[in-house]
C-alpha cells in the first residue's frame, strides 16, 4: 500500500470513527486493547497491552492514531495493561469464530463464504442453546467485517472454563467420532442416518443402493427394511443402544456406514476455528470498529434479523462521494455493494462510491488516485 492510499484510509478512518457510537463489551476496563497503525503497513505490527478507565480515553486513542484494525482481549485481568505473565487472569469469554478458511467451500468468493458462514453461525447459536443451555441473550453474534462471524459467550460458568474444556466443546461441536457416544450431536447423526434408509425403502431403492455398494445379501435388505420400518428399533439407534454395524461384519457393508455416518456428520458439525475457542486470552475484533482488510464494519448482528442480514449492504461504514481510483495489474474487479455490481478491468482509472472504494484499497486491489 502506497503512502498516499493510507493517508486517504486514515482520514476516512478517522472520519468515521469521530462519529461511530461505539459500544464496549462488558468490564472493557479489565481488558486488553490492541491496535494495528497504519504507519507500518505492509507490516501486521500490533501495539498492545493498553487498557482504558473510560470509554472517552478509548476514543480518544483512536482518534489520535486511526488504526487500520482494533482489538481487545476476551479475557479480563487484574491489570491488563501489564505483560503477559503479570496480568492476573480473572476470566474470559468463550469465543467461537467461523471463517471461510475453515469452512468445506466449492465456489470460495466472498460472498458465498459469507452465506454459508451465516448458516453455520445460526445452526452455532441454537446448538449453544438447545444443548448447552446458554441463553440467547447471554450471546452476541458479531459480524466480523471479513469473512465471517463470532460468537461471544457471557455466561459466567463458560466464562471460568480453562482452555482444556473449552477444547472438550470443541470436538463436541466438530464431531471427531460420529458413530460414538450418544450425546445430543451424535442422535442428530443417527437420526439423519436412520432418514436416509427411510428414504431408500420408501422410494424402494434400498436393493439398488446395496448393490451399487457391492453389497447382495437378502438378510442385509432385511434387516434395514426393520430398521426403517419399526419405530422402536429406530429410537433404539438413535439413542446408540443398536449398532448397525452389526448387521454384517462384510467390508463392503462397514464401509458403506462408515460412509453414511461421515456424510452426516459433515452435515451436522459446526465448523468452527478451534484454536480461537480453546484461547482464554484471545484478542478478538472490537464490534464497531472498520476490518482493514475491507472496510466493512465489525457489528453486532440480532439472531432474530439475521437471516436478511447482507454485509454487503448493511456493514458499509461509508458513504458514496465519488473516488479516483487506479486498479492494479491483474486485479480485474466484479463486487456487488450498496445493491449494485461493480465491474473494472486491471489497470483502469476509474471513479467509484467512496464505500467501494475504501473496500477495494483495503483489499489491496487498487490504489488512491489516477
Amino acid at each position: 500500500m502506497d503512502d498516499f492510499t493510507k493517508a486517504y484510509l486514515s482520514k476516512k478512518f478517522k472520519e468515521y470513527y469521530e462519529k461511530a457510537d461505539l459500544i464496549p463489551p462488558p468490564n472493557f476496563e479489565r481488558r486488553e486493547w490492541a491496535f494495528v497503525p497504519f504507519e507500518k503497513l505492509p507490516d501486521f505490527f500490533m501495539q498492545r497491552h493498553i487498557s482504558f478507565g473510560s470509554l472517552e480515553e478509548l476514543k480518544a486513542h483512536i482518534l489520535s492514531s486511526p488504526p487500520v484494525h482494533i482489538f481487545y482481549s476476551s479475557a479480563c485481568y487484574t491489570n491488563p495493561e501489564e505483560p503477559m505473565e503479570k496480568k492476573g487472569w480473572l476470566y474470559a469469554d468463550l469465543i467461537f469464530d467461523i471463517d471461510a478458511d475453515h469452512l468445506p467451500l466449492k465456489d470460495k468468493s466472498m460472498e458465498n463464504a459469507l452465506k454459508v458462514a451465516k448458516k453455520e453461525i445460526i445452526k452455532l447459536s441454537e446448538t449453544l442453546q438447545k444443548d448447552f443451555g446458554i441463553a440467547e441473550k447471554d450471546m452476541k453474534i458479531v459480524f466480523s467485517g471479513g469473512r465471517g462471524y463470532h460468537i461471544h459467550v457471557y455466561d459466567r460458568d463458560f466464562q471460568l472454563l480453562g482452555s482444556p474444556e473449552r477444547r472438550e466443546i470443541v470436538d463436541y461441536l466438530s464431531i471427531n467420532s460420529p458413530a460414538e457416544g450418544r450425546s445430543l450431536q451424535i442422535a442428530r447423526i443417527r437420526r439423519c442416518v436412520l432418514a436416509f434408509f427411510k428414504n431408500k425403502d420408501k422410494k424402494g431403492e434400498l436393493a439398488e443402493f446395496l448393490k451399487k455398494n457391492g453389497i447382495r445379501a437378502d438378510k442385509t435388505k432385511k434387516a434395514l427394511e426393520i430398521l426403517a420400518r419399526d419405530k422402536e428399533l429406530g429410537k433404539r439407534f438413535i439413542r446408540g443402544e443398536y449398532d448397525l454395524k452389526r448387521i454384517s461384519r462384510g467390508k463392503k457393508f462397514q464401509e458403506m456406514v462408515s460412509k453414511l455416518f461421515e456424510t452426516c456428520a459433515s452435515k451436522h458439525s459446526i465448523h468452527i476455528d478451534a484454536p480461537v475457542t480453546a484461547d482464554i486470552k484471545r484478542l478478538i475484533r472490537f464490534p464497531g470498529s472498520i476490518h482493514g482488510k475491507s472496510g466493512l464494519k465489525t457489528m453486532e448482528v440480532e439472531l432474530n434479523s439475521i437471516d436478511d442480514f447482507d454485509p454487503f449492504e448493511d456493514a458499509i461504514a461509508f458513504g458514496d462521494e465519488k473516488v479516483k481510483l487506479t486498479i492494479l495489474p491483474e486485479s480485474d474487479i466484479n463486487v456487488r455493494m450498496g445493491g449494485e455490481n461493480f465491474r473494472f478491468k486491471a489497470g483502469e482509472k476509474v471513479e467509484a462510491p467512496e464505500f467501494v472504494a475504501i473496500h477495494l484499497l483495503c483489499r489491496g486491489v487498487a490504489r488512491y488516485g489516477h
